[in-house]
């Protein structure tokens, strides 16, 4: 079995249709001053811990609980309404499994977040495993339980970000680095680059043979 691991924010989900906006009016709902647009781009990807840290550095835990209780409404509440994958995400996984690549997503969020997700722009019935992040744990460790756990003969990860990159380098599998992400200058050095979901299903192929 071979497998394509996706990052889901910048990867497969265009998440700015929605997040931006979603982050922005949580944050005026505790009383916290929202960032630059590009400011909140930049966190897109990393474990909601960080995001927290960023957005609400110096806050109490009531503020933070609050912020988490809402964030997580009012995203769901964007997502239905705006959601939608890059154009030619679905053909390309299509594409994929009809080649007998089997696909996974392994991302810095809970498992529920990624049903969500994957339902709102929906991917759900072309992804075969999911893997979100766990404890206090890294995305190289969720990637190393998800490669535990399928046993796949061989593997590649695709995604966006640099800890996309480093979980690929960790765990001694190949890596396909999403220019149209948030993250275009930390993959620059990927195995392979892509422009485009088509771009993506190129560099899956080459890489895993």
């Amino acid at each position: 079995m071979k497998l394509a691991v996706f990052d889901v924010d910048g990867t497969l989900n265009e998440t700015e249709r929605y997040a931006v906006r979603a982050y922005r009016e949580t944050l005026l709902a505790v009383g916290r001053p929202a960032p630059p647009d590009a400011r909140i781009l930049a966190l897109f990807g990393e474990p909601p811990q960080r995001i927290e840290d960023v957005l609400l550095r110096g806050c109490g835990p009531q503020v933070r609980g609050e912020f988490a209780r809402l964030i997580v409404k009012k995203e769901s509440e964007l997502m239905r309404k705006y959601g939608k994958a890059y154009d030619g995400t679905a053909e390309m996984l299509r594409e994929l499994r009809q080649k007998g690549i089997r696909t996974a997503v392994c991302s810095n969020t809970t498992a529920e977040h990624i049903r969500s997700v994957l339902s709102a722009i929906r991917l759900t019935d072309l992804i075969d495993y999911s893997q979100p992040l766990e404890g206090g744990g890294t995305k190289t460790d969720s990637l190393r339980c998800l490669l535990k756990k399928t046993r796949p003969e061989a593997a590649c990860m695709v995604g966006d970000r640099r800890f996309d990159k480093k979980a690929a380098r960790d765990n001694g599998i190949p890596f396909v680095g999403c220019l149209y992400g948030y993250g275009r200058d930390e993959v620059l050095d990927a195995d392979f680059v892509a422009d485009s979901p088509r771009e993506v299903l190129r560099g899956v192929l080459r890489l895993l043979g």
